[in-house]
């Protein structure tokens, strides 16, 4: 089970869970501000790397990657924003 805490970007939740449910093909669900992939029921094991690059994919396609990292601690990925001198 990994969790994905949205952080700035509470308000796009819905569009990012879209957006994993038809990628990955795991429904996910909210607890608190947090995005829950449960992959028990999968046949499919959901790795830390893909689910990264998929975040890092949706902020790219929204416009997004220029202001936010992606970082992994444990079994929780979170969006963290940039400042604007870290900004590419």
């Amino acid at each position: 089970m990994l969790k994905i805490e949205l952080g700035d970007l509470k308000d796009k939740n819905e569009d990012l869970m879209a957006f994993l449910e038809k990628r990955l093909r795991i429904k996910p669900s909210m607890e608190g501000g947090l995005i829950v992939l449960n992959d028990t029921k999968s046949k499919v094991k959901l790795k830390k790397d893909i689910l990264k690059v998929y975040l890092k994919r949706y902020l790219h396609i929204n416009g997004l990657r220029k202001g936010y990292r992606v970082l992994v601690e444990g079994n929780k990925l979170r969006f963290n924003k940039l400042k604007s001198e870290e900004r590419i």
